[in-house]
C-alpha cells in the first residue's frame, strides 16, 4: 500500500506553509496536520507518531509514504480515488 503526502496545491508537492494529508492509494484521507514547509511533513503526519505507524501497519500490513510526485500519481488521480473511497465506490 502507497500512503501520499499532499497538500492543497495545484500540483499536490508544492512547498507551502499550510495543511499537509496523508492520503493512502484507495483515496482514504487517513490524516492531516498544519505544517510550516514540506519538509515537515513526513515527521508531522506520521513518522514521529508510533500509534500512526501502528494503525496503519496493522490496517495495511506493509506501506510506502511517498511525496506526491515522487511516481506516478497524480493529485487529479488522488482527487477522483478519494471522490469514489468517499462515496463507497470500487476505484
Amino acid at each position: 500500500m502507497k500512503l501520499y503526502i499532499t497538500n492543497g496545491t495545484e500540483s499536490g508537492t508544492e512547498n507551502i506553509d499550510g495543511v499537509y494529508y496523508l492520503i493512502s492509494e484507495e483515496g482514504e484521507v487517513l490524516c492531516s496536520h498544519f505544517c510550516s514547509n514540506k519538509g515537515f511533513a513526513l515527521g508531522d503526519l506520521i513518522e514521529h507518531r508510533e500509534e500512526r505507524k501502528k494503525e496503519y501497519t496493522e490496517k495495511y500490513g506493509e506501506y510506502t509514504v511517498l511525496f506526491l510526485g515522487e511516481d506516478t500519481m497524480t493529485s487529479d488521480e488522488l482527487h477522483k480515488r478519494n471522490e469514489k473511497f468517499f462515496n463507497g465506490e470500487e476505484k
